[in-house]
């Protein structure tokens, strides 16, 4: 990032506040640029983590999902089947794979279980949250998420390549069986399964596997900081596949994630999530332009 980016980012630490417990809470979303691993960045983190450490302040910085999963534009509907093959070769060369909606149309995010997504842009972002300013665990008590415009493109989708054989790998269908889903082409995936009765488990076995993937990354950014907690920003209340999973693969029982959510009945939702495993406290969340 360049010295302006940095220079705009000083605006960010208005941030997002919550009172918890008593303590005073800074959720900040960074811009993923200010995330590259260099001189300039990890000098400025460094400052910053000292400024914060003369704080009160407990500080969870963020990053916005949307940027991390985003690749671009999508395919316009009218494409022809040879354009969108091309496309698709072209993604493949480039890293992860593009997401695919119930339409058979790319969309702009990246496919949610990919592995190349999990290893080269969602593993390293959380790892430099987890450690910038040093990781100071005094100062850096979590890692937020903003959830907002990621789960209206997942919520639509799952359908890719990646999701599609993990999905039909929850179903337990027989091998004949499973072998003619495999080849079925992306504009008639959705159909088919919901016409066969399957779309409920197989959108329950998308979410399994992001939630596999996401405990595994707990695990290891708990290696790094063992006191590190999870915070999740959305102005909705997250119902999609992949966000439900990230949730539940992150919470545990002795380590909620905390939620900050527009939704008036936190009780019911809180007990609907335990429900599906996903164990999470909710913030009371104030803009820092509220009086108070």
């Amino acid at each position: 990032p360049t010295a302006e980016s940095l220079k705009s980012f000083r605006q960010w630490l208005r941030g997002r506040y919550a009172d918890i417990a008593a303590l005073n809470t800074l959720g900040t979303v960074i811009p993923v640029g200010a995330l590259a691993d260099t001189l300039a960045t990890r000098n400025f983190w460094r400052v910053t983590a000292e400024r914060m450490q003369a704080t009160s302040i407990r500080w969870f910085p963020s990053v916005s999902m949307f940027s991390l999963v985003t690749r671009g534009e999508p395919l316009e509907r009218g494409t022809r089947g040879t354009e969108r093959r091309r496309r698709q070769q072209e993604l493949q060369q480039e890293g992860a794979a593009d997401e695919i909606n119930r339409h058979g149309e790319l969309i702009p995010v990246a496919c949610g279980l990919d592995e190349l997504f999990w290893r080269e842009t969602l593993r390293p972002a959380f790892r430099t949250l987890t450690r910038l300013g040093g990781a100071r665990p005094e100062v850096i008590t979590g890692v937020g998420m903003d959830l907002d415009t990621a789960m209206a493109y997942y919520g639509g989708s799952g359908f890719c390549d990646s999701d599609f054989r993990v999905g039909l790998a929850g179903l337990g269908l027989d091998s004949a069986e499973l072998s003619r889903a495999l080849a079925l082409p992306p504009a008639v995936r959705y159909d088919t399964l919901l016409e066969r009765g399957w779309l409920a488990r197989y959108f329950t076995a998308l979410e399994d596997g992001v939630a596999e993937r996401a405990a595994a990354l707990r695990a290891e950014l708990r290696r790094l900081h063992p006191d590190l907690r999870f915070a999740f920003h959305a102005s909705e209340v997250p119902a999609d596949w992949f966000s439900l999973g990230l949730l539940r693969g992150l919470s545990a029982r002795e380590v909620p994630v905390l939620l900050w959510l527009r939704e008036p009945r936190v009780r019911d939702l809180l007990r609907t999530y335990r429900e599906r495993e996903i164990y999470g406290l909710a913030a009371v969340r104030l803009g820092a332009d509220r009086p108070t």
